[in-house]
C-alpha cells in the first residue's frame, strides 16, 4: 500500500471515527429515542451503519475479502434490527412467518446485500430448491424489465425468496427494506394485496422504516467510499446478474461491476 492510499485510509478511519462519535453521543433510552425527530434519528442510523460497515471492510494487510462484504451486510442488518427493536410500535407489529402479502411488490437491493443473500441461498437450499429458484428469479427480472416500478407493483409479482408455505426462503438475509417494513394491521395488508375498494393505507412502523432506510443509506456510503459498489437495484435482476458466478463475493470486494445492466433503482 503506497503512502497515499494508507494516508486516504488513515483519513477514512479518522471521518468514520467522528461519525461514530456523533452518533454515540447523547445515546438515548429506548423511550426517549423514539420521540427523537426523524431526521436526528436518521443521521444517527447512518452514521453508525456506515461505521460498521466500514470496520467490516476494513483490512491492514491489503483489500477486503470476500468474507467481508457478507460480514459488512450481515452486520449492517443485526444492527438495524437492534435498533428497531427499541420501536415504539413494539407489541402492535400484526407481521407473522407465512404472512406475505407484502411480498408480492417491487424491492430493491444493495449490491453486498445481493452477494450475501446469494451466499445464504447457496448454503441452505437444495440443488432442486436452487433450480426452481432460478427459473423464478428469471421470470420475475424479465417482468421487471418491461414494467414501471409502480406497474410491478400493482403486479403483485410474488417474490422468488417465498417458498410454498409463504415464508422467505432467505429471512435472516433479507433486504434492509424488508426488515424495516412493519406493518400495524394484517386486515389493511390483504385488503391492500387484494386492492379491496375504498381501501384505507397500510398502517406502518415509521420508527422501523426509518433505521431500515437509514442503516441501507450508511452501507451504501460506506461502501463507495471504498470505492466499491453501493448501489440499489431491483432484487431479481441482482440476484440473476450474480447467480453463476462462483466467486461474486470476491469479485464484489475488488471492484469489479457485477450488476451492470440491472435495472437501478433510480431509474426504475
Amino acid at each position: 500500500m503506497s503512502r497515499r492510499d494508507e494516508a486516504q485510509r488513515n483519513n477514512r478511519a479518522r471521518q468514520i471515527a467522528r461519525e461514530r462519535a456523533a452518533a454515540k453521543s447523547g445515546q438515548q433510552s429506548p423511550k426517549r429515542l423514539s420521540r427523537l425527530r426523524v431526521q436526528e434519528l436518521a443521521d444517527r442510523i447512518c452514521a453508525e451503519a456506515k461505521w460498521i460497515v466500514s470496520n467490516a471492510l476494513a483490512d491492514r494487510e491489503g483489500p477486503p475479502n470476500g468474507e467481508a462484504v457478507i460480514r459488512a451486510a450481515d452486520e449492517t442488518r443485526t444492527f438495524a434490527l437492534k435498533v428497531i427493536a427499541k420501536s415504539p410500535y413494539q407489541g402492535r407489529h400484526e407481521c407473522r412467518a407465512g404472512c406475505a402479502f407484502c411480498c408480492h411488490t417491487a424491492v430493491t437491493i444493495s449490491a453486498p446485500e445481493a452477494v450475501a443473500m446469494l451466499d445464504r441461498l447457496r448454503a441452505s437450499c437444495s440443488p432442486e430448491d436452487l433450480t426452481g429458484i432460478r427459473g423464478k428469479i428469471e421470470e420475475n427480472a424479465t417482468r421487471a424489465a418491461s414494467l414501471s416500478r409502480a406497474e410491478y407493483a400493482v403486479a403483485s409479482v410474488r417474490c422468488a425468496m417465498l417458498s410454498d408455505d409463504g415464508t422467505c426462503r432467505v429471512h435472516e438475509s433479507r433486504p434492509l427494506a424488508c426488515a424495516g417494513f412493519l406493518s400495524l394491521s394484517r386486515a389493511a395488508c390483504e385488503a391492500e394485496f387484494n386492492r379491496t375498494p375504498g381501501r384505507d393505507e397500510v398502517p406502518i412502523d415509521r420508527f422501523a422504516t426509518t433505521v431500515g432506510m437509514s442503516a441501507s443509506y450508511g452501507l451504501k456510503a460506506a461502501c463507495e467510499s471504498a470505492g466499491l459498489d453501493g448501489d440499489y437495484y431491483e432484487l431479481h435482476h441482482a440476484l440473476r446478474a450474480i447467480w453463476d458466478h462462483l466467486d461474486a463475493a470476491g469479485s464484489w470486494t475488488r471492484g469489479e461491476r457485477l450488476f451492470e445492466g440491472c435495472v437501478r433503482s433510480d431509474a426504475w
